[in-house]
Order: C-alpha cells, then sequence, then structure tokens
C-alpha cells in the first residue's frame, strides 16, 4: 500500500510540473498564429500557411493556458500531501 501511494505522490508532482510548464509556455506563445503541435502534425510538410482562427480556437488559447496554471499547482500541492503523510 506504500508503494502505490509513493508512485501516485511522485506522478502528481510530475504531472502538476508538466502543466505549470505548458501553462507558462501556453501563456506565452497565446498570442502568436502559429499552428499548434497537434495540428502540425496533420499536415506533412512545414509550409503550410497558418489557419484561421475561428472564435473557439481563440478562446481556448487563453482559457487553457489558464485552466493548466490552476490546475498544475494542485496536483503538485496533492502529491506533497501524499508523500508527507
Amino acid at each position: 500500500m506504500e508503494g502505490e501511494v509513493i508512485t501516485k505522490g511522485f506522478g502528481l508532482i510530475a504531472f502538476g510540473t508538466f502543466f505549470v510548464w505548458r501553462g507558462v509556455d501556453g501563456w506565452k506563445q497565446r498570442r502568436s498564429g502559429r499552428l499548434g503541435l497537434n495540428e502540425s502534425a496533420t499536415f506533412n510538410d512545414g509550409k503550410v500557411d497558418d489557419l484561421p482562427a475561428n472564435r473557439w480556437e481563440r478562446g481556448m488559447t487563453y482559457i487553457q493556458p489558464v485552466l493548466m496554471l490552476a490546475f498544475g499547482p494542485i496536483m503538485i500541492g496533492l502529491g506533497l500531501i501524499l508523500l508527507t503523510e
């Protein structure tokens, strides 16, 4: 039982750190009109012009980093709580 708790604690800390890192990166890059990693992977050559952003995509460029920056520290905190018990 103790090994499972330690694994979950380290997993939460790792994912929380990843969320904070991607949230900060997403917040810095939110105004650049370049393609995302998922969208660029669908195209074979990298010479495709940027797609026009619709309202949903423009909204998600602001919401996604905020959610990652909100849930990342929560996950880190929960991981630390699990490890200190």
